[in-house]
C-alpha cells in the first residue's frame, strides 16, 4: 500500500469533520483558545492514527486472517472449524475498544449492569454467530433465511425487554464490529470462502452475523434484569486525563487488547501456517503498524472529540432542535467516511466485485444512510418516544426489501450496517446525542442510547435499495443487447 496515498485519502475523509466542528464551535462559543488547540491536535492524531492503522491492516492483519481462514478449511472437520470460530470470535471481541466504551457508558447510566458481564455476553454472541456464518459458507446455506430467522428470535426477545435494554442490545451489535475485529473477521471469512469458488456472496456476511449475535445475547441477558435505567444524569464522572497520560493509557489498553489475537496468530504461525520468514516479518510489521495507529487514533478521538461533540449537542439543543437535526445529518455524512472499518470494507467490496460496485458509490450510500440515522436517533432523544417506533418498521422494511435484493447485495448490506458503527460513531455521534439530552432537564440520558442501533440499521436498508436498483439496471442492459 502507498502510505502517502493512504494519508491523502484519510486527510480528505477527516478534514470535513474537523472544519465543520471548528466552525460551529466558533459560532456558538463552545471552545476557547486552549480547547481549540486541543481539538486541532485531536484531528491531526486521528489522521496519523488512521493512516498507520490502515497500512498495518493491509500489510499484516488481512493476509494472516485470510491464511487462518484457509487453514481452517483444510482441517476437514466442521466441528473443529466451528469451535475455533467461537474461540476466535470471543478473543477478538473481549478486547474491542468499542465494546469497552459502550459497556462503561451503559454502566454509567444503569450501575446494576456489570461492564464485565455485558462485555462477555457480547463476545459470546459474536463467537457463536461467527461460527454460524462459517457453517453457512461451508454447507451452502442461504444467508437470507438465516438472517430472517435470527431477527424473528431477536424481536421475540425484544418484546419482553425494557426499552433501555432493547436500545443497548442493538447498540451492542454495532459496537462489536470495530477497527480491530472487522479486518480480521472479514479476512477469516474470505479465507473460508475459497471453498466456494466463483460465489461472490460467500465472501461477505461474516460481519453481519457477528453483529446479529450480540443483539440476541444481550436481549437474553436483559430478560434477567427488572431495573431499567431512568436517570437523567450520569452515575459518575471520571477525571479527565492529560494528553500524555491518555496517550500512555491508550498504548497500554490497545497492547493488552491485541495480546490474545497476537497469541492466536503466533500459535498458528508455529503449528499450522509455517510461512516463509519474509512473510512472517511482513505480518509482524503490519501488526506493529496497526497497533501504533489504533492507539494514536483512539488518543485523538478521546482527547477532544467527545467533549466537543457533547458541548455542541447541548449548545445546538438550547437554540433549536431543528438546528440540531440538520447539524447531526451533516456530521453523519462526514463521520462514516472516517470510520476505519468502512474504508476496509468498501475497498474489499470493490476488489471482490471486480469494480462492479465502486468504492465511491458504496461510500455515498453509507454516508446518506448514517446521516438519516443520526437525524432519527436525535429525534428520539429530543421527543423521548420508544425505540420500537423506529426499530420495528425499519427492520420490517429491511426484511421486505431483502426478498428482492440480490444475494451479494444482501450480504454486503448487513456487513455495511456493522462497519458503519465504529469508534467515530461511539465517541462523537453518541456524545452529541447525550449532550443534547443533558441540555434539557426533561430529557433522559437513556433516550440517547439507540444512536448506534440507528446507524447500524439505515445503511442496511439503503444498500438493499441500491442492490434492487443495480439488478434492475443490469436486467435492462441485457434486454437492450438482445
Amino acid at each position: 500500500m502507498n502510505i502517502l496515498k493512504q494519508l491523502k485519502e484519510v486527510t480528505l475523509s477527516v478534514l470535513p469533520i474537523g472544519l465543520f466542528a471548528l466552525i460551529l464551535s466558533l459560532v456558538f462559543g463552545v471552545m476557547d483558545t486552549g480547547e481549540m488547540l486541543a481539538f486541532l491536535l485531536s484531528c491531526i492524531l486521528v489522521i496519523i492514527g488512521l493512516t498507520f492503522f490502515l497500512t498495518g491492516v493491509d500489510v499484516g492483519l488481512l493476509p494472516i486472517g485470510n491464511r487462518i481462514g484457509s487453514a481452517l478449511t483444510k482441517s476437514r472437520s466442521l466441528i473443529i472449524m466451528l469451535a475455533a470460530a467461537v474461540v476466535l470470535g470471543v478473543i477478538i471481541t473481549i478486547p474491542e475498544p468499542d465494546v469497552t466504551v459502550l459497556a462503561r457508558q451503559v454502566h454509567s447510566v444503569n450501575p446494576a449492569i456489570n461492564t464485565g458481564l455485558l462485555s462477555w455476553c457480547i463476545a459470546i454472541g459474536v463467537g457463536i454467530f461467527l461460527s454460524i456464518s462459517l457453517a453457512r459458507t461451508v454447507l451452502g446455506w442461504k444467508m437470507k433465511w438465516i438472517i430472517a430467522v435470527s431477527y424473528v428470535f431477536i424481536f421475540l426477545a425484544a418484546f419482553f425487554n425494557e426499552d433501555f435494554f432493547v436500545s443497548v442490545a442493538f447498540d451492542s451489535g454495532g459496537a462489536t464490529t470495530g477497527p480491530l475485529s472487522v479486518p480480521f473477521i472479514m479476512a477469516l471469512g474470505m479465507g473460508v470462502a475459497t471453498l466456494r469458488h466463483g460465489d461472490e456472496e460467500a465472501q461477505f456476511g461474516y460481519v453481519a452475523f457477528s453483529s446479529i449475535g450480540p443483539v440476541l445475547a444481550v436481549l437474553i441477558l436483559g430478560l434477567a434484569f427488572n431495573d431499567p435505567a431512568s436517570g437523567s444524569v450520569l452515575a459518575s464522572e471520571e477525571a479527565v486525563p492529560g494528553f500524555w497520560q491518555l496517550l500512555g493509557s491508550k498504548f497500554s489498553e490497545v497492547g493488552v487488547s491485541l495480546l490474545p489475537l497476537i497469541a492466536v496468530i503466533v500459535i498458528c504461525l508455529i503449528f499450522f501456517l509455517r510461512l516463509p520468514r519474509i512473510e512472517t516479518v511482513r505480518v509482524a510489521v503490519g501488526i506493529l503498524w496497526a497497533y501504533i495507529g489504533i492507539a494514536i487514533f483512539f488518543t485523538g478521538v478521546e482527547y477532544s472529540f467527545s467533549d466537543v461533540a457533547r458541548e455542541l449537542g447541548a449548545a445546538l439543543m438550547s437554540r433549536s432542535p431543528l438546528l440540531l437535526y440538520g447539524v447531526g445529518f451533516v456530521f453523519g455524512l462526514f463521520v462514516v467516511l472516517a470510520e476505519p472499518a468502512v474504508i476496509v470494507l468498501t475497498e474489499q467490496i470493490e476488489e471482490a466485485s471486480n469494480g462492479k460496485i465502486s468504492r465511491s458509490l458504496m461510500l455515498a450510500t453509507l454516508a446518506l444512510g448514517v446521516g438519516l440515522a443520526v437525524v432519527l436517533a436525535l429525534l428520539r432523544t429530543v421527543k423521548g418516544f420508544s425505540i420500537w417506533y423506529l426499530l420495528f418498521p425499519g427492520y420490517v422494511l429491511i426484511m421486505l426489501a431483502m426478498v428482492r435484493t440480490p444475494g451479494l447485495f444482501s450480504a454486503i448490506a448487513f456487513d455495511s450496517g456493522g462497519v458503519a458503527t465504529g469508534p467515530m460513531s461511539s465517541t462523537f455521534l453518541l456524545p452529541l446525542a447525550m449532550g443534547a439530552a443533558s441540555g434539557n432537564a426533561s430529557m433522559s440520558l437513556t433516550a440517547s442510547f439507540g444512536m448506534i442501533a440507528m446507524i447500524a440499521m439505515m445503511p442496511i436498508l439503503l444498500t438493499e435499495l441500491l442492490g434492487i436498483w443495480y439488478a434492475h439496471r443490469e436486467k435492462e442492459a441485457k434486454e437492450r443487447t438482445k
